[in-house]
């Protein structure tokens, strides 16, 4: 039988890896407050229950946010981002030199830089080279980022609780969201090209040097 392993690199170091990329939403009740009130809008979008495959009453894996709305999207701002989703997304970008150690727990891990993995803390609007995908959809509801800098190697649950942490500085702090990542840089991997802080190095000293900003489609990546 086959045995699937969970290493960035099972067969070379050559060519894209195996990746874990994390999406998630934010969510919020109808009615509250935004988490600050320096943060807070008008208009957020609203959404019916989400029901799982299988189960009407989205026990199925499905997700119900009847009564809630997405505290990420508002459809007045630039690229469709609360500014409390902003100031979250700033905050992963700010604290990815320290991510990109839990991200990238094992040495194999940095093999995947530059190959269809993030390099810098960037982020974009559908963006697949960027290490935060943010998301659009077709409707508020639907707005979702994705973090494309853990590895498979990656612990899932050190990843989450770091990045809440690392989002709700950013929110606390009200750090600004810096530009996109420039698609028409001077190349992959450049700074000039991302314009986010380099990558950890091939040595593995991310607290160091970071990470965060080309991703791509590698395999077991999630979407």
């Amino acid at each position: 039988g086959a045995t699937p392993p969970f290493m960035t690199k099972p067969f070379s170091l050559s060519g894209p890896g195996n990746g874990g990329h994390f999406n998630f939403s934010l969510w919020e009740p109808e009615g509250a407050e935004a988490a600050s009130g320096a943060l807070g809008r008008e208009g957020a979008e609203r959404g019916p229950c989400h029901v799982g495959k299988g189960d009407e009453r989205g026990g199925g894996g499905g997700f119900c946010s009847e009564g809630l709305r997405n505290a990420l999207h508002d459809a007045s701002a630039p690229a469709g981002l609360s500014p409390l989703g902003r100031a979250f997304l700033a905050g992963i970008l700010a604290h990815a030199p320290a991510l990109e150690a839990l991200c990238s727990p094992t040495v194999p891990c940095y093999a995947r830089h530059g190959n269809w993995a993030p390099t810098h803390a960037t982020w974009g609007l559908e963006d697949r080279l960027a290490a935060v995908r943010v998301k659009k959809g077709g409707s508020g509801r639907e707005c979702y980022l994705e973090l494309r800098m853990p590895s498979a190697s990656a612990n899932a649950y050190l990843v989450v609780a770091a990045l809440v942490a690392a989002g709700l500085d950013g929110m606390e702090r009200g750090l600004q969201l810096p530009p996109p990542r420039d698609p028409s840089g001077k190349g992959r991997g450049g700074a000039s090209a991302n314009g986010g802080e380099a990558a950890a190095n091939g040595g593995g000293e991310a607290a160091v040097n970071g990470s965060g900003g080309e991703g791509g489609g590698e395999g077991g990546g999630g979407g």
